[in-house]
């Protein structure tokens, strides 16, 4: 269900800020489906400033594991990931399936490749995915009386509460989403 608190144009608007800050580049000018790699310039340890940042502007935890690494882990050693380093298959279409038919994804293609097809859209959908498990109630006092004050981070707003959304981390979703998306789909089956 989506979170009422939080707009997606808000979570664009912080995933831009991050990047900005964190690539030393004008928000303005980061295009929501421009290569954060390619595009922008990041590196692997620029994603980890951008999900820190993220983290702390919206109160919740990212994922910090890849999708295909969670795939390995649930389904089997080998499915998502061949003896070469190539995305499987199956693997291909179950990130189709989570990021978007993104150009560049596809079957063979080496596993460490996949960050460079990764958007400011995919971070920002990521985080949505989280803040979209906002509880009904609050963890602490039980009561369901949510708010926002600035349209980022959400807490209780029952009197003497104030305490932080608990939300569940990007990596349960993550491993959650697999085994789902395995369930309906079967598309390791013969993996």
């Amino acid at each position: 269900m989506p979170n009422p608190h939080v707009t997606p144009e808000r979570v664009a608007e912080e995933v831009r800020a991050a990047l900005a800050t964190t690539l030393r580049t004008d928000a303005a000018a980061i295009e929501m489906d421009n290569s954060i790699v390619n595009g922008l310039g990041a590196t692997s340890i620029d994603f980890l400033d951008i999900n820190f940042r993220l983290e702390n502007v919206f109160g919740i935890q990212l994922a910090t594991q890849l999708i295909l690494d969670h795939v390995e882990e649930e389904l089997g050693e080998g499915k998502a990931i061949d003896k070469d380093g190539k995305v499987t298959p199956p693997a291909a279409e179950m990130l189709k399936l989570y990021l978007g038919d993104l150009p560049g994804i596809e079957a063979g293609i080496y596993a460490d490749e996949i960050s460079t097809v990764i958007t400011p859209a995919v971070v920002a959908d990521g985080v949505v995915r989280v803040l979209d498990t906002l509880p009904e109630t609050c963890t602490s006092c039980g009561a369901s009386a949510w708010k926002s004050d600035d349209g980022a981070k959400v807490v209780c707003g029952a009197e003497g509460c104030g305490r932080d959304a608990v939300y569940p981390n990007g990596d349960e979703l993550t491993k959650r989403w697999i085994l789902d998306t395995e369930g309906e789909k079967h598309l390791f089956a013969d993996a």
